[in-house]
């Protein structure tokens, strides 16, 4: 029994939180940056594309230029362009990250009580 309700909750939680497509969850990620203070420059021509295929897509990096950190992040498929922030354009991003991800499992959670709360019982046999 404790094994069923287990396997169900897993399952349910899975139901909870639909597979984004690659082209969705750059989308989310791009939100968030855009929301902290980053700023989404264009790689509008061959040298700039060159330069951010050089780079590991879709992960926040901090580089260095003119001796102080930049932060950023290459979208070379979808965009097409590379995020640049500062040091508190990223703390913003840490913040807003940090709270989606506490805001997503308070959703699966609720889901979970509420899948839990039902009274399956009164449907009677359902398969």
């Amino acid at each position: 029994m404790m094994f069923t309700a287990a396997a169900l909750a897993a399952t349910l939680a899975g139901c909870a939180t639909p597979q984004l497509s690659p082209q969705q969850q750059a989308a989310q990620q791009e939100k968030l940056l855009a929301a902290a203070g980053f700023n989404a420059v264009p790689a509008n021509s061959p040298q700039k594309m060159a330069e951010l295929q050089k780079l590991p897509p879709y992960q926040v990096l901090m580089r260095f230029h003119n001796s102080k950190p930049v932060y950023v992040y290459a979208d070379p498929a979808f965009c097409q362009c590379l995020y640049t922030g500062n040091e508190p354009a990223y703390q913003n991003y840490r913040r807003l990250a940090i709270e989606q991800n506490i805001a997503n499992e308070q959703y699966m959670a609720a889901q979970m009580n509420e899948n839990a709360a039902m009274n399956w019982g009164v449907w009677g046999p359902l398969w």
